[in-house]
């Protein structure tokens, strides 16, 4: 399917003072991911398509779950940059790739009715597959509506609901959903059937017939027999009104639906204990991962803080270990977190342990110039200086190959292979 693509950048102003002398520094555009054209048969148009990626997304070989944005132009920036909030903060939520829907015709699509059946035929058929194809993906889909699409949020729950696993929907005026008694008959059941479930929110100061409608639903929700619903959260949003709900309730929606991700923060061997050491923390990451339906691994940063625990510690060993099991899903933070372990072996005088170490991360990661770069460092201190060169030409050679930018600073070390680092 042939696509077109630009970035979608916001732009941080900056406030520049007219005076002589004084100099300007040239703004820098905060790009906060891509959009793609691509034609779409169900929809008979081209359809945009913004993509936030998470921030570790060229780092590792791992796969994600996928937040689908309704209103994509609106929800983009903030959408995108509360999910990597929650990410950032002692890790709240896994990482998630962002996917944002800008309308073309938001009443034929968003309606409950024909309109929205033909939408949902787009996602399934066409726009699903398309991210499934050209990212690296999970099942765990989640999708968020405000307003007229969130009555799109409600219908697709009841009338397709495996489409998504988690389902948003703020301030959704369904008292305007003409069939909602009657897809709810067999819709709710078929949604508890497919293991989705519903987030719900209006504001406290909505409509009468906004609060009224959600409200009943939410009612049916949690008046249906055990296994005959969806599980569902309802919220009443203090202080807030039909134009302010989004950001809350997207935000509110992950922090609960994502609770069991969370790990108490450790910084220290005695906090890495507490959660029962390396293996409590994966056995904690990998038991979220079949709740959810997917193999989730603990977040790179923290297996990069258990590294450091460990090599404070001088548990080289366990280092190993780490290092070995996320080796494939986290290139990068196994060759970091071996060569940080290899320079403390050196550190503490135990020059053999550190070459080797250094000696076996070369060639777990041969592509890498700071890997060879680092064993003839340690070739080096164990006076090899023929070694080292050797090694350093082998840092030339992959950094010319990668284009890497610190190309002239491995150049330079070859005149003096054996000097300080």
């Amino acid at each position: 399917m042939p696509e077109l693509r630009c970035h979608v950048s916001a732009i941080l102003a900056t406030a520049l003072f007219a005076g002589r002398g004084l100099a300007q520094t040239p703004s820098q555009p905060i790009t906060v991911g891509e959009t793609f054209v691509i034609p779409s048969v169900v929809m008979r148009e081209d359809r945009r398509v913004m993509i936030s990626l998470p921030e570790s997304y060229g780092r590792t070989s791992s796969a994600y779950p996928v937040l689908f944005l309704l209103d994509g132009s609106s929800h983009i920036v903030h959408g995108g940059a509360l999910v990597q909030y929650l990410v950032t903060a002692r890790n709240r939520i896994p990482e998630m790739i962002v996917v944002a829907l800008p309308n073309t015709n938001r009443n034929r699509d968003m309606t409950p009715g024909p309109g929205a059946v033909q939408f949902q035929k787009y996602l399934a058929e066409e726009l699903i597959p398309w991210v499934e194809q050209k990212y690296r993906t999970v099942p765990e889909r989640v999708v968020f509506g405000h307003s007229l699409s969130a009555s799109f949020v409600v219908h697709t729950l009841l009338n397709r609901p495996a489409l998504f696993s988690g389902y948003i929907a703020a301030s959704a005026p369904l008292w305007r959903y003409d069939s909602l008694a009657r897809d709810m008959r067999p819709g709710l059941a078929r949604a508890a059937r497919a293991g989705a479930a519903i987030y719900l929110t209006v504001g406290e100061f909505e409509t009468e017939n906004i609060r009224g409608g959600v409200q009943k639903f939410a009612d049916a929700l949690r008046a249906a027999p055990a296994g005959q619903a969806p599980v569902s959260t309802f919220s009443i949003l203090a202080d807030e009104d039909h134009n302010s709900t989004p950001h809350r309730s997207l935000y509110d929606a992950l922090e609960s639906r994502y609770r069991s991700y969370r790990l108490p923060l450790f910084l220290t061997l005695a906090e890495l204990d507490s959660v029962g050491g390396v293996e409590g923390m994966q056995r904690h990451y990998r038991l979220f991962g079949e709740r959810f339906r997917y193999p989730a691994l603990p977040p790179p940063n923290r297996v990069v803080t258990a590294a450091e625990i460990l090599t404070d510690t001088g548990r080289f060993d366990e280092v190993m270990r780490l290092a070995a099991t996320y080796a494939r899903d986290y290139p990068r933070v196994a060759e970091q977190i071996v060569n940080a372990a290899g320079y403390a072996q050196l550190r503490r005088g135990r020059l053999a342990e550190g070459l080797a170490t250094l000696t076996r991360n070369a060639g777990m990661f041969p592509d890498s110039p700071n890997v060879h770069d680092s064993l003839g460092d340690a070739q080096c201190l164990n006076g090899d200086a023929r070694g080292a060169l050797e090694s350093r030409q082998n840092a030339v050679r992959a950094a010319e190959r990668a284009s890497h930018p610190r190309l002239p600073a491995y150049q330079a070390k070859l005149t003096k292979p054996c000097a300080p680092s």
